[in-house]
């Protein structure tokens, strides 16, 4: 187990396979998520079409992997902790950088659960919910993208490496 007192220099294989995953599958619950709403509401009122019931099934199993993974990651994040943020990275930046990570997360753990209760309790709240992660999602995952490209190109520390090489 990690200590307080002396931080990881990296992440574990097992925690970058879980980065990568979980981005690969948010990638694909972006583009293929828009139609949901509508593909959802369609199989409750008419029984939807050929193409609903093919890619609900896919895109909820999309959204339940996010959440075991994210719950997965943050299990081994307390286990085996996390890299500190570069020793020179102005507090306004560190404390964005934190945020971001924390609100990522935070709403990667809440979109399918809020996916779930639309789908098998209460449509329209849940699914409203679920519609207004994205947006902010968007946001934290392009913050998080950039200050990962920033990190390498231009401040060229290779904070990026952390989640390429495991420690």
């Amino acid at each position: 187990m990690a200590t307080a007192s002396v931080p990881p220099q990296g992440y574990r294989r097992p925690q970058i396979v879980l980065h990568w995953l979980v981005f690969l599958l948010v990638a694909f619950l972006f583009f293929t998520g828009d139609n949901m709403t509508d593909a959802f509401d369609a199989v409750r009122k008419s029984g939807g079409s050929a193409w609903s019931y093919a890619w609900i099934p896919v895109h909820m199993a999309a959204g339940v992997a996010v959440l075991v993974f994210m719950l997965w990651r943050l299990s081994l994040r307390r286990r085996f902790g996390a890299p500190p943020p570069p020793q020179n990275e102005p507090a306004p930046l560190r404390i964005l950088a934190i945020s971001v990570h924390h609100l990522l997360y935070l709403l990667f753990i809440l979109a399918p659960i809020g996916g779930l209760v639309g789908f098998f309790l209460i449509p329209k709240v849940a699914q409203f919910h679920h519609l207004m992660v994205r947006l902010p999602l968007m946001i934290l995952v392009g913050l998080h993208v950039v200050g990962a490209l920033w990190h390498q190109f231009v401040v060229r520390d290779n904070v990026l490496s952390r989640m390429w090489r495991p420690v």
